[in-house]
């Protein structure tokens, strides 16, 4: 099974696609693993045109799964997603990234946008969010029995792949995110953007979308969080169309 090493993390990925193809990173979102993007339909979708590598973030699925909080600063993660990379010889990948892999995907228009080709993020807004208010403790008995009403988190659940100590550092840097309004700004990649109308990033993105030229936003009415992610045959369309001219080596 292939694993990359960041400073002693060990991170779980797989490639699926045409081999030969312009590589594209697959990251998912909180909770989830890698097995999300297929149950979904994603590679199904993407794989006939692109490389796939689908990363199982730090904390999540068969990656190690560290329960210090400091471990998972978006630095590190996007350092992550490097050295798989790195691992498959890949100089330069489209990115495309759900939740918690949107906002690992806008922090790598930060540390590292020289590696991307093309940033796609879904579910997660780049804008700054709110200060001075302290976020409530972590809840994690009322977090899970939402989650689990979301098919990829209860199949990574069963499967034993989801950890209590791990998901609880891995928390602490996520709330205290601050967007990335200034890398987005300044980006020379194409960048994609999409979330349903009921979920809460929905009023960032649309906010988000003036602030460079070469971004677009996709808003899908009537969808949440779980159903945006499902929404394959409307997002992949509008996807390929604004990124499908950048090449990535």
């Amino acid at each position: 099974m292939p694993y990359a090493e960041n400073d002693g993390v060990n991170i779980y990925y797989e490639v699926d696609g045409t081999p030969g193809a312009e590589p594209m990173v697959m990251h998912h979102g909180y909770l989830a693993d890698l097995e999300s993007w297929r149950a979904r339909g994603w590679v199904k979708a993407l794989g006939d045109r692109y490389h796939l590598i689908l990363v199982d973030s730090r904390g999540h699925g068969r990656s190690d799964k560290p329960t210090d909080p400091e471990a998972y600063e978006m630095r590190n993660r996007v350092l992550d997603v490097l050295a798989v990379m790195g691992a498959e010889n890949v100089k330069t990948a489209h990115y495309l990234g759900y939740s918690m892999g949107g906002m690992i995907g806008y922090s790598a228009l930060i540390y590292a946008p020289q590696r991307f080709a093309t940033m796609s993020c879904g579910g997660m807004s780049p804008m700054l969010r709110p200060t001075g208010t302290a976020r409530p403790p972590l809840d994690w008995d009322a977090l899970m029995k939402l989650a689990l009403k979301n098919g990829a988190v209860k199949a990574a659940y069963d499967a034993g792949r989801i950890e209590r100590p791990a998901m609880e550092a891995c928390r602490v840097p996520m709330d205290e995110w601050n967007g990335a309004e200034q890398a987005l700004r300044m980006a020379k990649m194409p960048v994609f953007m999409y979330a349903g109308t009921e979920d809460t990033p929905h009023a960032g993105c649309a906010l988000a979308v003036a602030l460079n030229s070469k971004a677009r936003f996709l808003s899908l009415p009537g969808k949440n969080h779980t159903t945006a992610a499902e929404s394959v045959d409307l997002i992949v369309p509008a996807l390929l169309e604004h990124i499908g001219g950048v090449k990535a080596e």
